[in-house]
C-alpha cells in the first residue's frame, strides 16, 4: 500500500458496541502508545477488537465495509433493481462506469478498506508470537487475525480480477505479509493462483488455531465461520469435494429458520446465523445497511434517517415463489405511485433508525453450497437433492424439486439460492463464479444485459496505486475476458 494505514483501536471490553476511541499511526501521537497496546496479549485483543469494529462499516467511506459491499453487490443481481439512482446508490449502480473505474469512489474505497484490514492484521501477527504463558488466548487472537486477513484477500481478488477458473494465471492483487512502513516498496500484483494459495494458507491456519475456541458473540470469527469462508473459497476454485466438506462443517449445529423467523424482518440473530454483527444505539450504522435500502414506510415501520425506499424486485423473480413459500414477502405498487414496482419486507427493523442485527453468513447458504458441490460430482445427485428438499420443505415450497438430472438439479439449486439469499449481497459472487450474463428485464427501471466475463463486473486498480509505480498491469474498464 502506498499510504500509511491508521489502526482503529477499541478500548475497554470485547463487546463491539463501542465507537473507535483511539487511532494509531506508524508513529502514534495519541495518549495510548503502541508499546502499551503491544506489550501483552490483552493489548492485542484490544487491537483485534478494533479491527472487528471496522469490518462492518468503514468510517472513511459509506461504500466500504461488509455492509457497504452487501449494498454494492445488490445492484448486480438479476432479481433486484434500483428505483432511483441516488442516495449513494449511483456509486454502486451496475449501469454506471463509476462503479468500477480507477478514479471511481468504490474502487478506491474497496481497495483502501481491505488493505487497511490486512495491514492491521499484519501488525497483530507480527506481535502475537512474542508472548508466552497464555497459549489459548494467543491461539484465539492469531486464528481470528489469520481468518480476517484471508477473508480480506478473498474479497479483493474477486473484486479486482475475473473468477479463479478462468483467470488463475492472470494478475490478481498485491500480497503483503508485513506491516506498512514509510520505506516499504509497493508490490506488484500477484497471480490469482498465488493469492488463492495465500487465502487458503491463512484460513487453514486459522482453522487449526481456533479448533477449541468458544467465541463470546456472533460477531467473532470462530471455526464455523472459517469453515464457511473456506467453503466459499473452494466453491470459487471449483474444488467441489472440499467445498462440500467445509460447508457441512460450517453449518453443523445450526438449524434452519422457521417460516415465522424468516418473515420476521431479518433484524435479530437466530439459530441459523453463523456470522453477523449486532448493532446497538452506540454503534448503529444507520444508512449504510440493508434495512435502509428497503425502507418502505407505508407498509412496515422503519427508521426516519434515510427513507430512500430505493430497491425493488423484478416481477419475474416474484413469479418464482409459490403462494405458500415463507419467503414470498412481496407486494405490488401500482405504476402510477411514486413507490412503483414490487417491494419486499425481508429486511426491516422495528422503527429504531435501522437498528437491526446485520447478517453475513447463514446455514442456508452453506446447505446450498454443499448441495451444489455434491450435484457437480457424478454419483452424488441424490444427496444434493435431499439437501435441496430439506431447505425447500423448511421454506414451505409447495412443489419441491424431484429430479436428479444434474443440469436440472443445478438450475434448481441456483434458483433456490437466489430465492433464499436475495438482498444479502451473495448472488453477485455466484454470477461471477458461474460466468453468467446479468440480465435485468421485465419491470426493471433500466433493463440491462451485461455478458458473462465482462470487465464491467471487475474493478480497476485505483489511480493512486497505479501512479505510485509498483503495479504494472491495469484492468480494462470494459470488454470481455
Amino acid at each position: 500500500m502506498k499510504k500509511l494505514i491508521n489502526l482503529c483501536v477499541i478500548s475497554g471490553s470485547l463487546l463491539l458496541g463501542f465507537s473507535c476511541k483511539e487511532y494509531l499511526d506508524v508513529q502514534p501521537t495519541v495518549n495510548v502508545s503502541e508499546e502499551q497496546l503491544f506489550d501483552n496479549l490483552s493489548g492485542l485483543e484490544v487491537v483485534l477488537n478494533g479491527v472487528y469494529r471496522s469490518m462492518l462499516t468503514d468510517p472513511n467511506g459509506m461504500n466500504a465495509g461488509i455492509a457497504g459491499m452487501q449494498i454494492y453487490n445488490l445492484t448486480a443481481s438479476p432479481d433486484l433493481w434500483v428505483r432511483e439512482i441516488g442516495n449513494g446508490f449511483y456509486f454502486s449502480s451496475i449501469f454506471l462506469s463509476v462503479r468500477t473505474e480507477s478514479a471511481g469512489t468504490f474502487a478506491n474505497q474497496t481497495w483502501e478498506y481491505h488493505y487497511r484490514l490486512i495491514n492491521n492484521c499484519n501488525i497483530i501477527l507480527s506481535e502475537v508470537d512474542n508472548f508466552s504463558g497464555q497459549p489459548e488466548l494467543a491461539a484465539s487472537v492469531k486464528g481470528q487475525t489469520l481468518a480476517i486477513r484471508g477473508y480480506a484477500y478473498f474479497n479483493l481478488v474477486r473484486y479486482f480480477q475475473q473468477t479463479y477458473s478462468i483467470a488463475s494465471d492472470e494478475p490478481g492483487v498485491p500480497i503483503y505479509l508485513d506491516r506498512a512502513t514509510p520505506d516499504r516498496e509497493q508490490n506488484d500484483r500477484a497471480l490469482v493462483s498465488d493469492v488463492y494459495a495465500r487465502i487458503l494458507e491463512d484460513l487453514n491456519g486459522a482453522l487449526v488455531e481456533l479448533e477449541n475456541w468458544s467465541r463470546p458473540g456472533i460477531e467473532f470469527i470462530n471455526k464455523d465461520v472459517v469453515n464457511g469462508i473456506l467453503a466459499q473459497v473452494y466453491m470459487t476454485m471449483e474444488n467441489w469435494g472440499e467445498a462440500a466438506s467445509h460447508a457441512n462443517a460450517a453449518r453443523n449445529g445450526y438449524t434452519l429458520m422457521t417460516p415465522e423467523q424468516y418473515q420476521s424482518g431479518f433484524d435479530e440473530a437466530n439459530d441459523e446465523w453463523i456470522w453477523g454483527f449486532r448493532q446497538t444505539e452506540n454503534d448503529n450504522i444507520q444508512t449504510t445497511n440493508l434495512f435502509s435500502r428497503w425502507n418502505i414506510n407505508d407498509h412496515r415501520p422503519a427508521g426516519t434517517v434515510f427513507g430512500a425506499e430505493t430497491l425493488r424486485v423484478n416481477e419475474s423473480f416474484v413469479d418464482l415463489f409459490d403462494d405458500t413459500d415463507a419467503r414470498n414477502q412481496f407486494w405490488f405498487k401500482s405504476a402510477g405511485e411514486i413507490n412503483s414496482g414490487w417491494a419486499s419486507d425481508k429486511f426491516r427493523d422495528d422503527g429504531s433508525n435501522f437498528l437491526g442485527d446485520m447478517i453475513v453468513m447463514r446455514a442456508a447458504e452453506m446447505l446450498l453450497i454443499e448441495a451444489e458441490a455434491l450435484a457437480r460430482q457424478d454419483g452424488n445427485e441424490a444427496q444434493a437433492l435431499a439437501l435441496l428438499n430439506e431447505l425447500q420443505n423448511a421454506r414451505l415450497v409447495e412443489n419441491p424439486t424431484n429430479t436428479t438430472d444434474q443440469a436440472a438439479l443445478l438450475e434448481a439449486i441456483w434458483i433456490e439460492k437466489r430465492k433464499d439469499l436475495y438482498s444479502e449481497g451473495l448472488v453477485f459472487w455466484d454470477l461471477l463464479r458461474n460466468q453468467l450474463d446479468l440480465v435485468k428485464a421485465g419491470d426493471a427501471r433500466d433493463p440491462v444485459n451485461i455478458p458473462a466475463r465482462s470487465y464491467r463486473f471487475i474493478m480497476q486498480i485505483p489511480d493512486d496505486e497505479m501512479n505510485f509505480g509498483g503495479i504494472s498491469v491495469q484492468n480494462p474498464l470494459d470488454g470481455i475476458f
